[in-house]
C-alpha cells in the first residue's frame, strides 16, 4: 500500500475500512458531546467540587491531583480530536491517545530541561518517595572469568548474567524493535550498534561495563538473536497473511465471534513499507539517521536513570519504554512513507516529528544534568575509531552520490540526443 492509498483510506473513514460492522459501528461514530459531559462529571467527582470538606487535602496532594487532572483532560481531548494516523487497529482512538501522551511527554521534558539535576531528582520523589537517593549501579564486567573454582557454582559469573532479571525484558525489547523496523539489515545494524555504544560509554556508565562474552555471546548471539528471530517470524507471518475481514455480527458461531473480536488487536493489513538502505545514497543516509535515533533513545534510557537516580526496577523506566514503543510504531511508518513518497509528501507526519523532538530534548537533559558527574575522559582509541568511521562514511556516501549523479547526467544527455 503506497502513501496515497493509505491517506485515501484514512480520508474515507476514520477506521480505514469502508464497511463497518453493525455491532461496532457505534465505536466509530463521534461522541464528543457525550464525552465532554462525562469528563466534566468525572472532574466534579475527582476535584470534590460538590463536597469540599472531604477533599481538603494537604497542598502537595492537591497539586499532584491537579496535575493528574490536567494530563487527563488533555489526553481526553486527544482521544477525541487528535489527528488520525496510518494505524487503525485496534481503534484509531488508541493512536490519538498515544499522540496526546507523546505531547505530554514533550511538555514534561521541556519543564525538566529548565530544572537543575537535584531539583529534578526531588521532583520525582513526588511520584515515588523512594527516589532521590544516589544509586550504586551494577558493573557487569567487574569479574569476567568464565570459570570460578572458589564458588560452589563453578560458572557463577555466566549463570548470574544469563539468569539476570532483565534478560526476558532484553529479548522482548528486541522482539518489539524487529516488529517496528521490519528490516533484518536495519535491526542487526541496530543490535551491533548498541554494543558499540556500550563500548563507547562504558567509562561513564557502570551498566555498560560488560565482559566480552556477555556482549558478544549472551547479548548479540543469544538475547538479541532470539528477540530478532521471533520478531521477524511475526513480520513474515503477517506479510504472508490474506486479509479478508468479516464483521463480528456475520460470524456464525460464538467461537468465530470471539476470534474475530480478538483479531481486532492485530493489523488490518500489513504493508512492506521498509526502507532499502542499498537502493541509493539518500536512502542509505536516511536509514543511518533512523538507526542513530533508535540508538540515541536506547542510550538516553541509561543516562537518564543514572543521572536522575532512578533504579532499574522503578516503573518509570517501564513506562518510558512502553511510551517510546507506542510512539515508534506510527513514527517509523510515517518516516517510511515520507522517504518512499519521492516528493509526493512534503513533510513528515506528526508522530515522526514528535519522536524527533522528544529524543532531542532527552539528549539535552542528559547533557545538562551530566555536567560534572563524569570525570573519566573518553579513551583515545574510542575517539580515533569513531573519527575514522565518520571520515570513511562521508567518503563512501560522497563517492556513491557522485557516481549516481554522473550516471544521471549521462542518461539525461542521451535522452536529449534522442
Amino acid at each position: 500500500m503506497d502513501s496515497k492509498e493509505s491517506e485515501r483510506k484514512l480520508a474515507s473513514h476514520p477506521s480505514g475500512i469502508d464497511d463497518i460492522d453493525p455491532w461496532v459501528a457505534w465505536a466509530y461514530k463521534p461522541h464528543t458531546i457525550t464525552a465532554l459531559f462525562a469528563g466534566v462529571f468525572a472532574l466534579v467527582y475527582a476535584s470534590g467540587t460538590l463536597n469540599t470538606a472531604e477533599q481538603n487535602l494537604d497542598p502537595v496532594s492537591n497539586v499532584k491531583r491537579g496535575i493528574c487532572g490536567m494530563v487527563a483532560v488533555y489526553l481526553g481531548y486527544s482521544l477525541l480530536r487528535a489527528p488520525d494516523t496510518l494505524l487503525i487497529r485496534p481503534h484509531p482512538a488508541l493512536w490519538r491517545l498515544v499522540h496526546g501522551a507523546a505531547i505530554v511527554y514533550l511538555v514534561v521534558l521541556t519543564f525538566t530541561l529548565f530544572q537543575t539535576a537535584e531539583d529534578a531528582r526531588q521532583f520525582l520523589k513526588y511520584l515515588y518517595p523512594e527516589l532521590g537517593v544516589d544509586l550504586h549501579e551494577r558493573a557487569y564486567g567487574a569479574d569476567c572469568r568464565i570459570y570460578t573454582p572458589e564458588h560452589a557454582n563453578k560458572f557463577k559469573n555466566v549463570y548470574d548474567t544469563l539468569f539476570d532479571e532483565f534478560v526476558i525484558a532484553h529479548v522482548l525489547g528486541w522482539y518489539c524493535k524487529a516488529i517496528t523496523l521490519r528490516s533484518m539489515g536495519l535491526i542487526w545494524t541496530l543490535s551491533i550498534g548498541f554494543e558499540l555504544m556500550e563500548v563507547t560509554f562504558n567509562h561513564m556508565l557502570p551498566n555498560f561495563n560488560e565482559c566480552w562474552w556477555d556482549a558478544l555471546i549472551l547479548d548479540i548471539l543469544v538475547c538479541n538473536w532470539l528477540g530478532i528471530w521471533a520478531g521477524m517470524k511475526t513480520v513474515k507471518y503477517f506479510e504472508g497473511k490474506t486479509y479478508t475481514w468479516v464483521g463480528i455480527s456475520k460470524q456464525p458461531t460464538l467461537t468465530g465471534k470471539v476470534k474475530r473480536s480478538l483479531s481486532q488487536f492485530t493489523p488490518a493489513s500489513w504493508d512492506k513499507d521498509t526502507i532499502d538502505p542499498l537502493s541509493g545514497p539518500k536512502q542509505f543516509v536516511l536509514s543511518t539517521l533512523l538507526v542513530l535515533v533508535f540508538l540515541t533513545v536506547e542510550v538516553n534510557a541509561f543516562f537518564l536513570k543514572y543521572e536522575l537516580w532512578v533504579p532499574p526496577r522503578n516503573p518509570l523506566n517501564t513506562y518510558r519504554l512502553l511510551l517510546w514503543w507506542l510512539i515508534a510504531n506510527p513514527a517509523v511508518r510515517e518516516f517510511n512513507v515520507f522517504v518512499q513518497a519521492r516528493g509526493d509528501v512534503s513533510k513528515v507526519g506528526p508522530f515522526c516529528w514528535l519522536a524527533l523532538a522528544n529524543v532531542l530534548l532527552e539528549t539535552l537533559i542528559c547533557f545538562k544534568f551530566g555536567q560534572g558527574m563524569f570525570h573519566k575522559p573518553m579513551p583515545f582509541y574510542i575517539k580515533a575509531g569513531w573519527s575514522t568511521a565518520a571520515v570513511v562514511y562521508v567518503i563512501f556516501v560522497s563517492s556513491w552520490a557522485w557516481r549516481d549523479y554522473g550516471r544521471y547526467k549521462e542518461s539525461s544527455k542521451e535522452r536529449k540526443e534522442q
